[in-house]
């Protein structure tokens, strides 16, 4: 259920999310060549996406028209990525020094962890800007009334909980399944918690309404001509290599950790 929070990352409704979940890791058992390589919505990429986008749109005021663009851009990533592959330059990333790589992933990570203060604390206006001045300046400025304290609860209540039972886990190896399994703990006793006191009811945002089925063809949404094909081209060309980058970088370190190991 992470793939709800990263469709909310690249300002889009849940359900996409969930569309974007299946597809890519159906077709990579396929054809993929590394199972290092988690295939799917990542949160690097969903911020980026999301952070080019209403950088062009604003993802409330101009919805359909954001939505379009994202469809765009993704389109154009997988362009990207494709032509990447069927040319078979993917050894450009080795010419990456590791010390690049960390650092990429090091500020991938911290650049997630802020955007997540806006649903930790429960601020409804947050910045637009995804830098740490910004960001603070942002958190700061909603601590005396826009803080909700009744997400804070919650919040840290649960990332404790799966810090500790990852901590368990580590410490004594036959318990290996208790990490495994405290995210679904944490999501359903979470949302038993929000239904029976309507937490919503005070402040605690929650995703509400999901549409059923399967997301119809979106072929006729995307922009082939105007200025918003410019605009989806580089945001999907840019997002296309980062995330490529991205893949490569954190599975060639989970292979170097195995082969430490």
């Amino acid at each position: 259920l992470r793939v709800l929070g990263y469709a909310k990352l690249a300002n889009l409704d849940p359900q996409y999310g969930l569309y974007s979940s299946f597809g890519p890791p159906l077709v990579y058992a396929f054809m993929g060549s590394s199972r290092k390589i988690a295939i799917g919505p990542v949160a690097g990429g969903s911020l980026l996406l999301g952070s080019m986008l209403q950088a062009e749109l604003d993802p409330v005021k101009q919805k359909l028209e954001y939505q379009r663009l994202a469809f765009t851009a993704t389109f154009f990533a997988g362009i990207t990525q494709f032509i990447l592959g069927f040319f078979r330059v993917g050894f450009l990333i080795d010419f990456l020094v590791h010390a690049a790589k960390v650092g990429f992933m090091a500020g991938a990570a911290i650049t997630i962890s802020l955007q997540q203060l806006k649903g930790l604390l429960g601020i409804k206006k947050f910045t637009k800007e995804t830098d740490i001045v910004s960001v603070m300046r942002s958190v700061f400025a909603a601590a005396h009334h826009g803080w909700n304290w009744q997400t804070i609860v919650i919040g840290v209540s649960f990332l404790a909980f799966l810090l500790v039972a990852k901590f368990i886990g580590k410490k004594n190896k036959k318990y290996f399944w208790v990490p495994a399994i405290a995210p679904m703990i944490s999501i359903i006793l979470s949302t038993l918690f929000v239904f029976i006191f309507h937490a919503e009811k005070h402040g605690v945002q929650i995703v509400r309404h999901i549409d059923r089925g399967i997301n119809p063809p979106s072929l006729k949404q995307i922009y082939f001509s105007g200025e918003n094909l410019t605009k989806g081209f580089k945001i999907g060309a840019i997002s296309g290599l980062i995330a490529l980058t991205e893949a490569a970088a954190i599975g060639r370190t989970f292979a170097a950790m195995k082969i430490t190991s």
